[in-house]
């Protein structure tokens, strides 16, 4: 699915807390939305889940029902699919809640065929829930009670849950939180390796820049760079958006961009009274969780 955000924008409580978003995620691919907490990574997601409708601008996808070949430009505004359509195309995985959930794993895989049910519950694809943990690498626990799973476990369930709704685009808000080292490369591999449109909200960005072959920086709601991460993730940029003093080197083995962080700028963040400029030309190359209920930005 292709994906165009066009000046995008969401008020809440009466102020902008995502404006005038320009980006076109590259189909097939991780792009990563990066930014401090409050920026407005959580609530960019939800714009683009369909979920907030925009005050301002659109989020437009390819026709989701047509062949990959054939789906043309993005001329679909998401939020105005029907809530059932849209399921069967589009899965956000918001932050976990703590909460239990009394279900077994293969119950909670199942909750992602919903939208594909019909009027008496029947799925008319009962190979589906054993297909996504297969490809979700979580096969293994399938007999398992979800209240057993480690943090990665339970993570690798949830996309499956969202690989079950067969989505051609995949949005992920802090997947690797609270996972050790081997879980947050494994998780993000996995989802490389899915070839679907995947669009992640991400805190760590050495991750970011190891995954992602794009990525969004916010910065109070605006969009302060785009494009590929050996591009945006600057010393300079660094220091404005984070307030931060870093190197970035080179990975002798992937050739990726590394980010050593020296320390503190010595003035915090720049950032002027007023909305973040805009972006530099050089740098600009372009089911929710069980129990979350979020409404607002947090992260």
């Amino acid at each position: 699915m292709e994906l165009r955000i066009a000046g995008a924008g969401v008020r809440l409580g009466g102020r902008w807390v995502v404006d005038g978003i320009d980006a076109t995620p590259p189909p097939g691919a991780i792009t990563g939305v990066l930014g401090p907490n409050g920026a407005g990574k959580s609530t960019l997601l939800r714009l683009v889940a369909g979920l907030l409708p925009p005050g301002a601008g659109a989020v437009l996808v390819s026709d989701p029902d047509a062949p990959a070949p054939a789906a043309g430009a993005p001329t679909t505004p998401v939020h105005l699919l029907p809530r059932r359509r849209r399921a069967q195309h589009v899965a956000l995985l918001e932050q976990e809640s703590a909460a239990a959930v009394p279900l077994g794993v293969r119950e909670v895989v199942a909750l992602g065929r919903t939208p594909y049910r019909s009027l008496w519950g029947t799925d008319p694809d009962a190979g589906a829930v054993d297909r996504a943990l297969s490809a979700a690498r979580a096969d293994h626990l399938a007999d398992r009670a979800w209240s057993t799973l480690s943090g990665g476990e339970r993570q690798r369930v949830h996309v499956a849950r969202a690989l079950a709704q067969e989505p051609s685009l995949l949005l992920l808000d802090e997947p690797t939180n609270h996972l050790d080292v081997s879980a947050q490369l494994a998780l993000l591999q996995l989802v490389h390796d899915l070839g679907v449109t995947t669009v992640a909200a991400l805190h760590d960005l050495n991750l970011a820049a190891a995954h992602c072959a794009h990525v969004l920086v916010l910065d109070r709601g605006r969009l302060a760079a785009a494009g590929p991460p050996e591009q945006v993730l600057t010393p300079a940029l660094l220091r404005t958006v984070y307030g931060v003093e870093a190197d970035v080197l080179t990975h002798p083995r992937t050739g990726r961009p590394v980010i050593a962080l020296s320390g503190l700028a010595p003035d915090g963040p720049d950032r002027p009274d007023g909305p973040p400029p805009d972006p530099d030309d050089g740098a600009t190359v372009g089911t929710r969780t069980p129990g979350t209920g979020r409404d607002e930005e947090d992260a």
